[in-house]
């Protein structure tokens, strides 16, 4: 419950709704009428957020497991409505939008990373430190979603971070264009 209530302040703070708590994973919504820059910044500073209580959280208990939480942030439509049968019925984000955030979150784990987002989440965002880590086939997807790993803050960044998210975005794209050499 305290790790919970860690998780959600951030998000409640920054106008999202926690819809679903399931084991150890967490969904929460930014709802709009379109995917608004400003919907998409709140999204990635709660997730930010988070993940700066949690180091405090862990942190603050000798002898505590710590706890380590991952992200995927995606936007795009989803659908907000009752699902279930007969007496029991639960209101929920569904569709692919919802799908995919949770595969890109599932990807973190391959890729050793805390907060991953799809291109089309920070798209626009220059505020936040971010670096590309591939285009992916998900799971029940049928083109790939290019997804970068999200830092945190430009302004709260170090300049040795700076650099060395330019230096793998270089090398990234001189792997796409099969510059060996430079990559």
């Amino acid at each position: 419950n305290e790790y919970y209530a860690e998780l959600c302040k951030p998000v409640e703070r920054l106008g999202g709704v926690v819809n679903e708590v399931v084991g150890d994973a967490m969904l929460a919504i930014w709802a709009a009428p379109s995917a608004q820059a400003s919907v998409r910044r709140q999204a990635c500073e709660a997730a930010i957020d988070i993940v700066e209580a949690l180091e405090r959280f862990n942190r603050a208990v000798t002898g505590r497991p710590a706890l380590l939480t991952r992200f995927g942030l995606h936007s795009g439509q989803m659908l907000l409505g009752n699902i279930g049968a007969s007496h029991h019925y639960e209101y929920q984000a569904v569709g692919d939008m919802v799908n995919t955030a949770t595969r890109i979150q599932g990807l973190s784990k391959y890729l050793g990373t805390r907060i991953l987002a799809s291109e089309a989440t920070v798209d626009g965002l220059e505020e936040f430190l971010t670096r590309p880590v591939g285009c992916f086939l998900l799971a029940g997807k049928s083109t790939a979603v290019c997804v970068v790993e999200l830092g945190g803050r430009k302004q709260d960044a170090n300049p040795r971070a700076l650099m060395l998210y330019r230096q793998f975005a270089d090398a990234l794209e001189a792997y796409r264009t099969r510059r060996w050499h430079d990559a």
